[in-house]
């Protein structure tokens, strides 16, 4: 596989794998919740730092499999055909789980509710565990991110390439963790507004953002892997 033929399979998957209603509503929690400024973004740190092990260990994982496939010859690609077909199926599964729940699942609510009652004195292992614990029920994320680290570890290129490529998939992963910190260090109160201005927009929205997301990469991943045969 090409390196630019790499970036255009990986780069869909990882925005995809981005978009978590879930993982930014509880961020959000921690930057919104009770406290001054600087333990907020303690707080914040804290569920980044859960957050970023949960897709450590996915990354190591994905690696550990693509590593004992066979390197990517181009198409017809069976094991690419067989992953990409599975997991799409998987999440063509997840959607109409979630047009059938109705949006009446209210997890993201009230893991958002729990974090910005949790006392000063308990935000930090909180919000910890809650990144942890967020982004490991995150399957839209991780179905979205197998694909991808599977890309990569077949492609044959350079380590140093491949590398880059696992960096890439990682931050744009966690892009919904660790971007609203970085948009308050930089903005201030500024940013606070804007971002509880967006958790009421995505609150109101998350079902709709879910299953657009879990249906539109299900086709993606269906007619990759029907092309793969």
């Amino acid at each position: 596989m090409s390196e630019a033929s790499l970036w255009q399979r990986l780069l869909p998957l990882a925005l995809g794998a981005a978009v978590s209603p879930l993982l930014l509503l509880g961020q959000l929690a921690q930057l919104i919740g009770s406290g001054p400024l600087p333990l907020q973004l303690r707080r914040s740190g804290a569920y980044l730092v859960g957050a970023t092990l949960v897709v450590l260990i996915w990354s190591w994982i994905g690696g550990w499999i693509a590593n004992r496939l066979p390197q990517h010859q181009g198409a017809p690609d069976p094991v690419a055909a067989v992953v990409q077909l599975m997991l799409g199926l998987a999440l063509a599964c997840l959607s109409l789980r979630i047009l059938i729940r109705n949006g009446n699942d209210s997890v993201a609510a009230e893991a958002t509710e729990t974090t910005a009652a949790t006392p000063a004195s308990m935000g930090l292992e909180r919000a910890l565990l809650s990144g942890i614990s967020l982004m490991a029920v995150n399957l839209t994320s991780l179905v979205l991110f197998l694909p991808a680290s599977q890309d990569i570890g077949r492609s044959g290129l350079p380590w140093p390439l491949r590398l880059a490529a696992w960096l890439v998939l990682d931050l744009l992963t966690l892009l919904p963790v660790w971007f609203p910190p970085l948009l308050v260090l930089l903005s201030g109160t500024a940013g606070h507004r804007l971002l509880g201005s967006l958790g009421h927009w995505v609150q109101a929205h998350r079902s709709s953002i879910d299953v657009a997301v879990a249906a539109g990469f299900a086709v993606v991943l269906l007619g990759r892997g029907l092309a793969e045969l």
